[in-house]
């Protein structure tokens, strides 16, 4: 027979064993609000000068940039990568720190947009790869101008961390614009055949002289005596807005009145361009050779730049190169 004292200690032991039940998960589990600490993708950064290939995929593009060398490529366009953007990418990887937790439940991923992979999520999937080892990312809304939400996939808890990451997809944002850049006294001639009008050729025989026209059309004189100078800035900061291959040669055949310039300089550069609109849009494509040893190395380099690409340019700098002689007479 239970008597009451028995039944007051059987109380007592269960109520014990309950408390112990659910103290001890607590003893030695992170409580629930407790908030992270740490990187979000430990080892990157003592790996970041080994990484090889980068790549960003979301579902309105994606982009893969690749190691050759001591170089970087944008391989959707097989052309030099913007070294300074992408370093930027990876030593924000590299220092990005768990600033929150947040939902661990898959259904609330798409309010962060941190959901997984595939045709309908919004996250921007990156991937970082180096000799046997990948480290992968979700990335979400950005939260102010220091912060983004993120996931590392197949991981159930989501974080804001910082620093923001940038997460362009599009091929063009990441390819390294900067295509010339010939300092106006270099340029000794040109030679302009504008998409309509006559042909015009322009010289001086020292880098402080004006530019001159020369054999001008019957009936025509320079404007004024420093009207033309200014065209020799034409190749200053020449940056590209995209790069694609080059029209194949039957289609620059069947387009061979489109305009073209060409600049030489008083060190031996001569630099080839040729221009094409299409709708909104303008492209050149050019050529390089060097009539000396003293801009040998620039002219390799340049000209590899052009070899079978076409480059588009902002319409402003494309009417630049290209000017009427009726601007000038």
């Amino acid at each position: 027979m239970i008597t009451p004292r028995r039944l007051a200690a059987l109380a007592i032991v269960a109520l014990a064993v309950i408390v112990a039940a659910l103290w001890l998960p607590r003893r030695h589990t992170v409580p629930e609000d407790a908030q992270p600490t740490g990187a979000v993708l430990p080892g990157l950064s003592e790996k970041i000068n080994e990484v090889s290939r980068v790549q960003l995929v979301s579902k309105g593009g994606a982009v893969t940039l690749e190691r050759l060398g001591d170089a970087w490529i944008v391989k959707e366009r097989n052309y030099p990568a913007d070294a300074a953007k992408l370093r930027t990418l990876l030593l924000g990887l590299a220092k990005l720190e768990m600033i929150e937790a947040k939902t661990r439940d898959p259904a609330n991923y798409r309010q962060l947009g941190v959901e997984d992979s595939g045709p309908a999520a919004t996250s921007v999937a990156i991937e970082v790869h180096a000799p046997g080892l990948k480290f992968s990312l979700l990335v979400g809304k950005a939260v102010g101008s220091t912060g983004s939400f993120v996931r590392v996939p197949g991981e159930a808890r989501s974080f804001l961390a910082s620093p923001q990451l940038s997460t362009d997809t599009d091929p063009k944002h990441w390819i390294d614009t900067a295509l010339a850049d010939i300092l106006a006294d270099r340029v000794k001639e040109l030679s302009v055949t504008p998409a309509s009008g006559p042909a015009w050729h322009a010289a001086r025989d020292a880098a402080t002289a004006p530019l001159t026209l020369r054999a001008l059309p019957k009936g025509k004189t320079q404007r004024s005596p420093d009207g033309v100078t200014p065209v020799a800035a034409l190749l200053v900061g020449l940056h590209v807005e995209d790069v694609h291959a080059a029209p194949d040669p039957a289609t620059a055949a069947a387009t061979s009145s489109t305009p073209f310039v060409v600049v030489r300089t008083f060190d031996g550069l001569e630099i080839e361009i040729h221009g094409r609109a299409d709708g909104d849009h303008r492209y050149i494509r050019g050529s390089v050779r060097s009539t000396g040893d003293a801009a040998a190395k620039e002219a390799a380099a340049l000209a590899a730049r052009f070899l079978g690409r076409e480059f588009e340019i902002p319409r402003y700098k494309y009417d630049a190169l290209f000017r009427p002689l009726a601007d000038f007479t």
